[in-house]
């Protein structure tokens, strides 16, 4: 076989594909850099010749410095306290309408999922209309369907509809009764916590041996009643030695409001940085004459107030409560006191966020259940399986694998959605931003932290909703 006798010289890097290629990116890198640092250092130069409020271009400052306005709901906040943590409020509001919305969201896309390919017609047909009628509607539009529309028209606090036993329904709110930890309570946490410590392990136990001996099921039931048995116990032990501390006291203030605490330092007044306020605790109040006057027990913050009453309080006295109560919403005046409330502006927005989102979950549904081959249903009910026992044990753990994606695309849009709050006014974390920028100038930090915050929210759905979408794909062998 003939050799070639020319030369085969290796060409010049200029010549080469491959450091053409290397060199362009690099250009392009350092391009995008020096934009950058130009956009950077314009930006800097122009805040701090501002000398806006914040200390500086780029200071974060301001967050230490005292927000002077107040927040209505969520966790306790005061004027007094600073811009960080009213911040920190809105976070907290975000995620309890975002996790309660994804939970509910799930469930209702889940439930309207099935029906849409149900045999049922009437069913069917249902579910259709909720899915077309709800994706098509902008949510806003729905926010303030359901906040002007529908709350907004139920009847007042002197009229509220009664929900049976469940509370109330009013223009100001839902007020409904609910468990809450007493001052007793507090040592019943670490045994919940070991409950649910208890509860993993077992299930966990449960599942590998089912798995070993090749039978279907999750241990979800065991852990739960593993964990049930352990939070029973320390329940009954906690109640065993239930009691208040010796230095309880009260302030009683105009003769029918006050705030019952332990008085810590031991000088007779409620200092909040000190003394520790004792909630749901069952208080009676005696007149001038040695005359009860009312009965009733002490808030979630300790505090006490009654109306109306038929004279005026000048002592009281108090019993030691179990761990747990249903506090139960009561009418006093012009409002309620007891049970938990839901306000306006979160009823509107958690209703139009899980409902508007499920109707997007349940086409995923649909489209996963209908991805899993006819065989599938076919060979169930040949061997006798009802068509709930199908979908629960050979359906959806297969459509699991189609469902899963775009699921976590949907979680991501409703917690982003959730900034819509700002229309009904709900103080979630991009409405407190806003104010705090309004106030303190911060305009370039505000952003900076609403990104940084929902990005963070955005990642660590991802980073979860990706590992167990790698829990249950199918493995080929």
């Amino acid at each position: 076989m003939a050799r070639s006798i020319f030369p085969n010289p290796k060409p010049p890097f200029y010549r080469d594909t491959r450091t053409i290629a290397v060199l362009v990116q690099l250009v392009f890198l350092v391009g995008v850099l020096l934009a950058g640092w130009f956009l950077y250092n314009n930006m800097t130069t122009r805040l701090a010749a501002a000398n806006t409020t914040t200390g500086g271009a780029l200071s974060w400052n301001f967050l230490s410095q005292t927000a002077g306005f107040g927040i209505s709901e969520g966790p306790a906040f005061q004027p007094e306290e600073s811009y960080g943590r009213a911040y920190w409020v809105g976070v907290v509001n975000t995620l309890r309408v975002g996790l309660t919305g994804v939970l509910l969201a799930t469930v209702v896309g889940l439930l309207a999922g099935v029906a849409r390919v149900s045999n049922n017609w009437l069913l069917r047909q249902l579910a259709g209309v909720y899915v077309d009628l709800f994706r098509s509607t902008p949510l806003l539009v729905q926010l303030l369907f359901w906040y002007v529309g529908v709350i907004a028209a139920l009847p007042n606090i002197q009229d509220a509809a009664e929900l049976g036993n469940l509370g109330y329904l009013t223009n100001r709110g839902m007020y409904l009764s609910w468990p809450q930890l007493t001052a007793t309570g507090l040592a019943w946490n670490g045994w919940l916590l070991g409950g649910g410590g208890v509860a993993v392990v077992v299930a966990w136990l449960q599942r590998r041996r089912l798995r070993r001996s090749g039978r279907l099921g999750s241990g979800l039931l065991a852990g739960v009643v593993a964990g049930g048995i352990v939070a029973a116990a320390g329940y009954a032990v906690v109640a065993a030695n239930a009691t208040l501390p010796t230095a309880t006291t009260y302030e009683l203030r105009r003769g029918d409001r006050g705030t019952l605490f332990e008085d810590r330092n031991g000088n007779g007044t409620l200092e909040p940085a000190i003394d520790q306020t004792l909630a749901h605790v069952p208080i009676t109040l005696y007149g001038a004459q040695d005359e009860v006057v009312a009965h009733g027990s002490t808030e979630q913050d300790g505090t006490f107030r009654f109306a109306d009453l038929p004279a005026e309080a000048v002592r009281l006295t108090w019993s030691t409560p179990p761990p747990l109560v249903l506090s139960e919403p009561q009418r006093q005046g012009f409002n309620f006191r007891g049970g938990v409330s839901l306000t306006p502006e979160f009823a509107a927005l958690l209703l139009a966020l899980f409902v508007y989102t499920g109707a997007f979950i349940a086409e995923i549904v649909r489209a996963g259940i209908s991805a899993v081959g006819k065989g599938q249903w076919e060979a169930s009910r040949a061997l006798g399986l009802s068509t709930g026992a199908t979908l629960q044990m050979i359906v959806l753990p297969q459509a699991l694998r189609v469902i899963i994606p775009p699921l976590t695309s949907q979680y991501l849009n409703l917690v982003k959605n959730s900034s819509l709050a700002i229309a009904v006014g709900y103080p979630d974390l991009f409405n407190v931003s806003r104010t705090i920028v309004n106030q303190t100038g911060a305009e370039v930090q505000g952003i900076v932290l609403v990104m940084a915050t929902y990005l963070t929210f955005s990642l660590v759905t991802s980073l979860f909703m990706n590992w167990y979408n790698r829990r249950v794909a199918l493995v080929e062998r």
